[in-house]
């Protein structure tokens, strides 16, 4: 377990298995590599925080995409899979980014720039896919919390 500082939660420990190492950083915040995935809620409950270990106010909210589309596809580029160091078969897991105003009933998300995390060696890419999908999906059909 290792100790950091988070934006939401003051300092709190994580296991070194929910860190992650971004060689190319998240789009609009290229300086920041290193981010640990909290789940306050409990191990793989959305929403989780993806918490910069680089900078303490950078945070993001994610949910697990294909949660919210049941026929999310994610498509890598050969250069996108040789930088997760991914071979043809090998799982990735998806986190898309959401954007969460005062009123949550409106909240959506990335599905056009997921997250992607080969599970193997904990390093993770943001991405564009090529395939038609948004870039804010709403999670809650017309604002209605389930």
């Amino acid at each position: 377990m290792i100790k950091i500082n988070t934006r939401d939660f003051g300092e709190t420990e994580v296991n070194e298995s929910a860190v992650f190492s971004f060689p190319n950083g998240v789009f609009a915040f290229e300086d920041d590599r290193n981010f640990a995935l909290l789940s306050p809620l409990g191990d793989d409950t959305y929403p989780m925080w993806l918490q910069s270990m680089d900078h303490q106010e950078l945070c993001f909210i994610v949910f697990d995409p294909s949660l919210i589309d049941d026929k999310y596809q994610v498509s890598l580029n050969p250069g996108e899979k040789r930088i997760l160091n991914l071979k043809d078969g090998d799982e990735i897991r998806c986190l898309a980014i959401a954007k969460v105003p005062e009123d949550f009933r409106q909240t959506t998300v990335n599905m056009k720039s997921p997250i992607v995390i080969n599970p193997e060696t904990n390093t993770a890419l943001q991405v564009i896919l090529p395939l038609d999908y948004p870039f804010r999906h709403p999670i809650y059909e017309s604002g209605e919390v389930e």
